[in-house]
């Protein structure tokens, strides 16, 4: 592999510059208060600039997504093949949870969905896509489940998908509103095993 020109090297850092910069602010101020202007002042570069590596101020927001659908990839390759599906789903949370607590954390976890609800967004919202990762393993557990057994044949895999889904976004947003004694990979684990024995098929 060729090594980077210094060109691309600087263009690297300011798409990095503006990340951040972006970001900071947006958890500063709210995102729907920061205009791009403010963004680019305070990089010191040009509106053009940032339209260069952000179509829109939203895709900032997008980025963060996009790294969580890219660490979703990895844990689903380490994923113990043999667990039953709701072994599965489980270990994906709790691997989700200890990433958004140690790596993303709550200042970064609230710009995100803060933004997420901004009537500014006028796009279709990346965060409920079927195109994401998060969404596409979960289907496939989801299947497989119902195709071993496990998971109830009466309901469809995508609304199974949307409960466990809403039971995520209900957990994170409770640890984003409690104090730090809230431990959101044991509440987590907990609630969602609840609601997984619910749409398991039972034993007469």
């Amino acid at each position: 592999m060729n090594p980077l020109t210094s060109r691309q090297k600087k263009a690297i850092e300011t798409r990095a510059k503006l990340l951040k910069t972006s970001l900071d602010l947006f958890n500063k101020h709210g995102y729907e208060h920061v205009s791009i202007e403010q963004i680019t002042k305070a990089c010191n570069v040009s509106k053009g600039t940032f339209y260069t590596y952000f179509p829109t101020k939203y895709d900032v927001i997008l980025e963060k997504f996009k790294e969580l659908d890219s660490f979703y990839s990895t844990v689903e390759k380490n994923i113990d093949s043999s667990l039953p599906a709701s072994e599965k789903i489980l270990t994906l949370y709790q691997e989700q949870m200890k990433y958004l607590t140690n790596v993303v954390g709550k200042d970064l976890l609230r710009t995100v969905y803060t933004a997420a609800m901004t009537s500014q967004v006028e796009q279709d919202h990346y965060l409920i896509s079927p195109q994401r990762m998060i969404f596409q393993i979960m289907n496939s557990y989801i299947e497989e489940g119902i195709q071993l057994g496990e998971f109830r044949h009466d309901i469809e895999v995508n609304h199974i998908q949307t409960i466990i889904q809403r039971c995520m976004r209900a957990n994170v947003y409770d640890w984003l509103i409690h104090n730090e004694d809230f431990d959101l990979s044991a509440e987590m684990a907990q609630f969602t095993a609840i609601v997984l024995d619910g749409l398991k098929i039972k034993n007469k």
